[in-house]
């Protein structure tokens, strides 16, 4: 972080000095049991407690409460600031924070894709960059904020990835953020119980567009039909576009699965040029992905040759899409960080696309936040599953019964179609299942059903 006197912070935070000096400079912001309090914090106490112990062995700290009672362990070097509302004083110092820095953020939203596509931006710019970012795919409110206290003088540019469940989220994150770069990489159907339908998810996604100002640029992703149609009139910015639709501004071609390299061949043609790339990881989506990073930082300064190169050592996110030797010899995919409908496409192209001859089984459990969707999109899923004329289905779930029903009414075969709703069925079905001739895609949410699924099907000595 970088170093603050103290005194100008005061009217900042609406804050009234109860005691200790005001003469003293600020090396570190921390919320109270949530972050590392270090000598010259400035500590925000957010949540009201009965006491409210301060560390012993940490030195000259100001402390901004509404609740200046509840203090313990006051020093002598202790300066204590009382506040109304000390979440509110946080946010303006946050504001205030993130106005002391001019350089190039990048936004990136979406139903599917802005975790890896926001991995691949960052690992592109910190070739040569120091890079402020979200970790993992932690984009909630309560997290964001305090990403931009990372920024300090060394930092030459971020990447966010702006997450929404709820309505105005999107907004209320870049007007701290203040991106003057975004990407929406797909919408699809996610989160709708926030939502009070499909048409407010996508008009909260599509806030994007607002939220890099009227001199921003935007990078939308082509190949998909809702971002494609959406409403651009009012917007002032630049526009620009990535995909395999012949007119993206950023375009992929020549699309090839390369099983040996574990990834995928493509040519890119973009305003410099054309190009062979590569992308480690399968699926014509990691593709899109890549193209939205690629692009984005060519928008930064980095050259197309330069980021290419350093795109072919990039690693996913754990449990996006990764392999793994399995139960009895099989190929394991493990998909598991999150799912929704899209997701669930992409996961199923890749796992029919790499079986090189092996039987394919699709486990896939019920997706999460839906609300009065939640029939229509799991038939949808179903209708995916007999489409790609994958093998055997395991639906995990009562709620996932209707892919069930679906898969079986487009004529796949019913005794290859499994519904369960234990673990130990699922893992039961999988062992009879499994073999060298096999490959297991596992898509759903194991972090909230069967989260030690995985462990017990990856052979642990023979990672791939």
């Amino acid at each position: 972080m970088k170093h603050l006197p103290l005194r100008p912070l005061i009217p900042l935070l609406e804050g009234k000095v109860l005691s200790g000096s005001i003469t003293k400079t600020i090396k570190n912001a921390a919320k109270y049991g949530e972050h590392l309090i270090t000598d010259s914090s400035l500590v925000f106490i957010l949540k009201r407690k009965s006491s409210i112990p301060l560390p012993p062995n940490v030195s000259n700290l100001t402390v901004v409460t509404s609740n200046p009672k509840a203090l313990k362990n006051v020093r002598d070097d202790v300066t204590v600031i009382y506040v109304e509302n000390a979440r509110k004083a946080y946010y303006r110092f946050v504001s205030y924070y993130r106005s002391l820095f001019k350089l190039p953020v990048i936004g990136v939203t979406g139903t599917c894709g802005k975790t890896t596509t926001k991995e691949m931006i960052a690992w592109i710019l910190s070739e040569k960059d120091h890079v402020v970012r979200t970790k993992l795919s932690h984009n909630g409110l309560a997290r964001n904020l305090d990403y931009l206290l990372e920024m300090d003088d060394n930092t030459d540019s971020a990447v966010f990835e702006m997450g929404v469940s709820g309505p105005n989220q999107l907004l209320y994150s870049a007007h701290y953020f203040r991106p003057e770069i975004g990407i929406i990489t797909a919408i699809g159907t996610d989160h709708i119980e926030g939502f009070r339908s499909q048409d407010a998810y996508i008009a909260e996604k599509a806030k994007m567009i607002r939220a890099v100002g009227k001199n921003g640029t935007i990078l939308l992703n082509q190949d998909d039909h809702t971002i494609r149609n959406l409403e651009l009139s009012d917007f002032t910015g630049k526009v620009l576009y990535y995909g395999q639709h012949p007119s993206a501004h950023f375009r992929a071609h020549s699309i090839s699965f390369n099983l040996k390299k574990n990834g995928m061949d493509f040519t890119l043609v973009c305003p410099e040029g054309e190009y062979a790339a590569f992308v480690p990881g399968y699926g014509t989506h990691n593709v899109s992905n890549a193209l939205a990073a690629l692009g984005a930082t060519s928008l930064v300064g980095v050259k197309m040759t330069d980021a290419i190169h350093r795109l072919k050592s990039f690693e996913h996110v754990k449990s996006h899409l990764q392999f793994y030797e399995g139960r009895n010899g099989s190929l394991l995919i493990d998909d598991t960080w999150n799912t929704n409908p899209t997701s669930i496409e992409a996961a199923l192209e890749v796992l029919v696309e790499t079986a090189d001859g092996r039987k394919t089984v699709a486990v896939l459990g019920e997706i999460e936040e839906l609300g009065d969707y939640a029939e229509q999109e799991h038939r949808k899923v179903g209708a995916l599953v007999a489409k790609k004329n994958v093998d055997v289905l395991i639906a995990v779930g009562t709620k996932a019964y209707p892919i069930c029903s679906e898969a079986a009414r487009l004529g796949m075969n019913a005794s290859a179609i499994h519904n369960v709703t234990t673990q130990s069925e699922l893992l039961t079905l999988i062992n009879q299942l499994a073999s060298p001739q096999t490959s297991i895609l596992l898509k759903t949410s194991m972090r909230r059903s069967f989260s030690h699924t995985l462990q017990a099907l990856v052979t642990p000595s023979k990672k791939d």
